[in-house]
């Protein structure tokens, strides 16, 4: 079974047509996502609530975004980014130009070339900060588009999507010893609503205000185990995501189990999971160090909260100055000054904010993933080290001919870890 599922799984390649989109289908849902942002904050402009319709711009990008979902444009990361981008800036810089121009047509009054001047001259200096709140507002809730986008990576997206809670999905050490039921049932221990059933081969999940989605465990061709503050998710083989639970549901531990005896891979599972007739055999010593060769090294909590802390700190200032300050009575370099420390205040709190997230290093046999604290990724085999030193807050490890391979970390949790990992194969620090 495991032989024919594996076979599956490499046969996809590519996107099946009829979810692979449409390049033009993209372009019109976007501008019409576009023209709704617009009316929404031009009204918010003639109700005289013009700081309110600066702020929507924050979320423009995730109005066209689903727009650009909703036509069913093409799944393609770049086209998406690059659609959807072009579309925020249009929307923050439309805006500007009509919200300045709306008095000048309303009124009827001829313009002299002075207060043509006067007029630009509002517009571009308003200019630079609504785009830029565009921006920043388009890479915050990029998350729903690029789990559309980039399609062979979506059920990873959507599992590390965080904003539940850091015990929301706090997985099991080991899994029961005692083999699932025919019937039992996943749900939350404290709200109502969204919960699974299982019975036998047959999946059902029941979520709270949409239709029941049912399907067999043979449709189901792995599961993505995601953080602490994620969820974890089954997809199919056109990685559409078939169903999502937690590790804090009830019986989440026997599905789990229920999952593994059905020979369905588990993405990053714990090498002390087993099943209870593979727990009476002794695995083969080989197989054990494999095995123990598995896993993931995050920053510690400590560290993830102060970068979370400085973030949402810096991100308040520059929400702050915007809501409080009056522009009107500034002068232009005031105005100016003000809007650069705004959006460096905004653009430094989305990095921050990113860094505790994205950080880390994952480890699979051989090969190493690692991750900077900017997201910049780096892959090779640990083969290819030769040699470590740590210096003020890295560990930097080095090739046969003396070159950094990857800076990693040092407040990364469970280093120790790391470190016979890396002795396993002589290498010491």
């Amino acid at each position: 079974m495991a032989d024919m599922r594996n076979e599956k799984v490499e046969s996809t390649n590519e996107i099946s047509p009829e979810l692979q989109g449409s390049v033009l289908r993209g372009i019109l849902g976007s501008i019409a996502g576009m023209f709704v942002c617009i009316m929404a904050m031009l009204l918010c402009g003639l109700f005289q609530i013009e700081k309110s319709g600066m702020m929507l711009q924050l979320f423009a990008g995730l109005v066209i975004g689903w727009f650009y979902r909703l036509f069913h444009g093409r799944r393609s990361k770049m086209v998406a980014y690059v659609t959807v981008g072009i579309c925020t800036v249009l929307a923050s810089a439309l805006w500007v130009v009509l919200l300045a121009l709306l008095p000048a047509i309303g009124s009827h009054v001829h313009l002299t070339v002075a207060d043509w001047g006067r007029l630009w001259s509002m517009i571009w200096e308003l200019l630079l900060l609504c785009v830029g709140l565009g921006l920043i507002g388009f890479f915050v809730t990029r998350r729903s588009l690029l789990a559309y986008a980039d399609w062979k990576r979506a059920p990873w997206h959507i599992a590390y999507a965080g904003g539940n809670g850091a015990l929301y999905n706090l997985l099991p050490e080991k899994l029961p010893a005692i083999n699932p039921p025919t019937h039992f049932a996943v749900y939350s221990r404290f709200t109502p609503g969204t919960h699974i059933i299982v019975e036998g081969s047959s999946f059902r999940w029941r979520r709270r205000f949409r239709k029941d989605l049912v399907f067999s465990v043979h449709d189901i061709t792995g599961v993505v185990l995601g953080p602490g503050n994620g969820c974890n998710v089954l997809y199919d083989r056109n990685y559409q995501v078939l169903a999502k639970f937690a590790g804090s549901m009830e019986h989440a531990d026997l599905l789990l189990l229920w999952l593994l005896q059905w020979n369905i891979p588990i993405d990053r599972a714990p090498a002390e999971w087993r099943s209870p007739v593979e727990s009476r055999a002794e695995p083969e010593a080989e197989e054990s160090s494999v095995l123990q060769r598995q896993f993931i090294l995050r920053l510690k909590r400590s560290t993830r909260i102060g970068f979370a802390g400085i973030g949402w700190f810096l991100l308040l200032i520059g929400l702050a100055l915007l809501l409080v300050i009056d522009f009107s009575t500034l002068s232009m370099v005031e105005r100016s000054a003000i809007i650069i420390v705004t959006l460096a205040a905004m653009g430094m709190s989305i990095v921050y904010l990113r860094m505790g997230k994205v950080s880390g290093v994952e480890v699979d046999g051989e090969q190493m993933r690692v991750v900077s604290r900017f997201g910049r990724t780096t892959e090779f085999s640990v083969r290819e080290v030769s040699s470590v030193s740590r210096s003020m807050g890295w560990i930097v490890l080095y090739d046969r001919e003396f070159k950094t391979l990857a800076k990693i970390d040092s407040y990364l949790e469970n280093l120790d870890r790391l470190k016979e990992y890396l002795a396993f194969y002589g290498i010491k620090w």
